[in-house]
């Protein structure tokens, strides 16, 4: 049976999804309906979809989607998160940041297990959340977080205040927690959000942000170790052309992520 796809959000990363879900996994899924807050945005995005343009959850959950994607940001995840599960849609989370936020997070779990549905972290920017899992399960892991990227795909922060940053050289331009560097860095780690819930690490996680005026890629090299077991992970990817603060590949693991849900083999 094919699935209904619904879509929030329809910028860069919304458009790379629905292409290629279209032209990958149209045997198995179709996208409905996509929603933005402008209506232009999302009826651009709809055109070639055969799907329904909307700026209202309403409107979007008439359509009765299976699973609903989220590419809007972690407000967006807040404020629709909840409806889209009790309408009996399952949710992938693109925008995992919102996580971070303990008691939505809670709510989130609760609604849910209460109404019998699924919510999806796919990787996004980097990889291996079933090996931190692994690491959570045995416990006492220690985890360091690391991003480097360039100051454009930095600037404009909330921890940054306004200030510019060197394009000289590189620096070191934050190291905290993992709810710190959320708050700070909003649009820029939700990598470090996802590494720690995998890992179970949410509290004790390190994160350290670089800016590099020589990086062309977004890297991510995250390190994780307990008394049996050392890894480390690195991940380098172009950023989006469209939005140097996203990396194309959050959008490609979603579609990964549905083609393992429609296989009968899956890659865990």
């Amino acid at each position: 049976m094919v699935k209904k796809i619904a879509v929030i959000g329809a910028g860069a990363l919304s458009r790379i999804f629905c292409t290629q879900t279209q032209k990958l996994l149209s045997d198995d899924y179709r996208i409905v309906a996509v929603m933005a807050r402008h209506f232009e945005h999302a009826e651009r995005l709809t055109k070639d979809l055969n799907a329904k343009a909307c700026t209202d959850l309403t409107e979007l959950l008439a359509e009765k989607p299976d699973i609903v994607v989220e590419f809007a940001g972690r407000e967006a995840i807040k404020d629709y998160a909840i409806d889209v599960l009790k309408n009996g849609s399952d949710l992938v989370i693109a925008s995992i940041g919102a996580l971070a936020d303990d008691d939505f997070r809670h709510r989130l779990t609760d609604t849910a297990r209460g109404m019998n549905r699924k919510v999806y972290l796919p990787n996004g920017a980097i990889g291996a959340l079933d090996l931190m899992q692994t690491f959570a399960l045995m416990g006492d892991a220690e985890v360091t977080i690391g991003n480097t990227k360039a100051p454009r795909s930095l600037e404009g922060a909330p921890y940054l205040q306004g200030q510019s940053l060197p394009t000289d050289k590189k620096t070191v331009i934050f190291e905290g927690s993992v709810e710190d560097a959320i708050n700070g860095f909003p649009k820029n780690v939700n990598v470090a959000v996802a590494a720690a819930l995998a890992s179970d690490t949410l509290r004790e996680a390190t994160v350290r942000i670089t800016s590099d005026p020589l990086s062309s890629e977004n890297i991510h090299r995250i390190v994780l170790k307990n008394k049996l077991m050392r890894a480390e992970v690195t991940i380098a990817g172009k950023p989006d052309p469209a939005n140097p603060r996203s990396s194309t590949s959050t959008a490609w693991s979603v579609v990964a992520l549905l083609k393992n849900l429609a296989s009968p083999v899956s890659f865990y």
